[in-house]
């Protein structure tokens, strides 16, 4: 015969094993409150401290649905990057420079989300393509920085863009 998979506990022993667990219970909360939430966000690392400046790398676009059929496909160019916030307006903006000698700007509305922070807005380039963006990913730390975009070109020239801005930094 198997033995019982439940004991059941004397009076006494049941007693003071309640009155451990009553004790545990009230000062779990107090030890709680001395240790640092290891998820919590150092104030250093909010993207707005990390990514104001200048950067350097590349702008990779994987076009696609384009009016222009041929301007379909992966395209990159080296790149550099201003990148600049107005805190009180909640506006992040980004010059791009490319190597070509196109400039970019991508101005919109920043939402500091804790866990996905958020940045719509318009872009508009120097050879006419204009758009409206929302941006899907960001990593930021202070040597590296990468902004996924995902791009609607409305002007002239129509396409799906997926966009990344990449870029690092001493």
């Amino acid at each position: 015969m198997n033995a019982p998979l439940i004991t059941i506990l004397s009076g006494k022993r049941h007693r003071a094993l309640a009155a451990i667990a009553a004790i545990a219970l009230t000062t779990l909360p107090a030890l709680a409150q001395d240790v640092p939430n290891p998820l919590a966000r150092n104030a250093d690392a909010d993207p707005r401290n990390l990514l104001q400046g200048i950067w350097n790398g590349a702008n990779l676009e994987n076009r696609s649905n384009c009016s222009a059929v041929q301007n379909n496909g992966i395209h990159g160019t080296y790149a550099q990057y201003a990148v600049s916030f107005d805190r009180p307006n909640a506006i992040m903006g980004i010059d791009e420079t490319a190597i070509t000698g196109l400039t970019c700007t991508y101005v919109g509305t920043y939402n500091d989300d804790r866990f996905r922070p958020q940045w719509t807005g318009n872009y508009d380039c120097s050879d006419g393509k204009t758009g409206s963006f929302v941006m899907q990913k960001l990593l930021a730390t202070p040597n590296e920085m990468s902004i996924r975009l995902a791009i609607k070109l409305n002007g002239r020239e129509t396409c799906d863009v997926d966009s990344i801005l990449g870029g690092s930094r001493f």
